[in-house]
């Protein structure tokens, strides 16, 4: 990986090369997309808004011509432009800015909260939008092999879910996001400051104000009901990716005060393979803003 990191950073030419590349290669193999998401984090947490602008321009257009050779079409770019490269380049500059690591991700899920009104206010009943796309390619799939629910529990499962897909669907993408975000930002440390991104890591907690805006929007939505309920329900979701993150850096510092390597790795694998751990995880991250559970820990050790 350091030798990928040293190789984007010598020059804005091998950069776009691995902005363009893995991008077009996550159409076969989508976790490649973070590698490219990654690449444009790096340049620009590393040269600023000139250099970072320069690749996210000329991966663009690499992409436009790759894209149209091999798929017939250019728009697949302008899908990596604004859904990826953009938004990891707005995030990076604050986080170069501000040097601070909650800022940076605050950024990043109000850019979240900003694509999740856009559907809504574009789009008259996103919820029925997604449950007749979702029957009509369940439809499809049946056709070709039998699928291990009935019609009718599909039914009832989208008249509940449908209304929150769009949440968790900007929220997936989010996930991307941060993992392109935290990986450029430990190429950084790797080649430019040995050790510091996992001390930043370790370190870094979101304010109380994260966990009022949380609080009150789930409030307003319990309260509230239609369209404005659902809208709400959808912009939280967006703030639970940050208490995940917070669990996940909580839990990962108290495995390595006890020295465990061997624990450490297998929590990160039980983070992508057990879905169980997320809302553990997530109230872990919350009630953190308050009781700063690395610091007792640390305390207390």
């Amino acid at each position: 990986m350091k030798a990928l990191a040293s190789f984007i950073m010598q020059g804005g030419r091998q950069a776009t090369i691995v902005v363009a590349t893995m991008a077009i290669l996550s159409l076969l193999m989508p976790p490649l997309v973070i590698i490219s998401v990654a690449a444009v984090c790096l340049v620009t947490l590393r040269n600023g808004f000139v250099d970072g602008l320069r690749v996210l321009i000329g991966s663009t257009v690499a992409t436009a011509l790759i894209g149209y050779m091999v798929l017939g079409t250019s728009i697949v770019s302008f899908s990596y432009l604004f859904l990826m490269w953009l938004p990891v380049f707005i995030v990076s500059l604050v986080l170069r800015e501000t040097g601070q690591l909650n800022k940076a991700l605050e950024c990043l899920v109000v850019l979240g909260m900003v694509a999740v009104v856009a559907v809504y206010v574009s789009i008259d009943d996103p919820a029925q939008l997604w449950a007749v796309g979702i029957q009509d390619a369940m439809a499809a799939l049946s056709k070709q092999q039998p699928l291990p629910i009935t019609q009718d529990e599909l039914q009832a499962g989208l008249e509940i879910w449908s209304h929150y897909i769009t949440g968790f669907v900007v929220a997936g993408t989010l996930m991307s996001l941060l993992m392109g975000l935290l990986l450029g930002r430990w190429w950084q440390g790797l080649l430019f400051n040995a050790g510091g991104f996992d001390s930043e890591f370790q370190q870094f907690r979101l304010l109380p104000r994260d966990g009022l805006v949380f609080i009150v929007l789930m409030s307003m939505a319990a309260l509230l009901d239609g369209m404005l309920a659902e809208l709400i329900w959808n912009l939280d979701i967006q703030l639970l990716l940050l208490f995940l993150i917070v669990g996940v850096s909580v839990v990962h510092v108290v495995i390595k005060n006890k020295g465990s390597r061997y624990l450490l790795f297998a929590f990160y694998l039980m983070v992508f393979f057990v879905p169980h751990l997320i809302v553990p995880l997530i109230l872990i991250g919350l009630s953190d803003v308050w009781m700063n559970w690395r610091q007792r820990f640390i305390t207390k050790t």
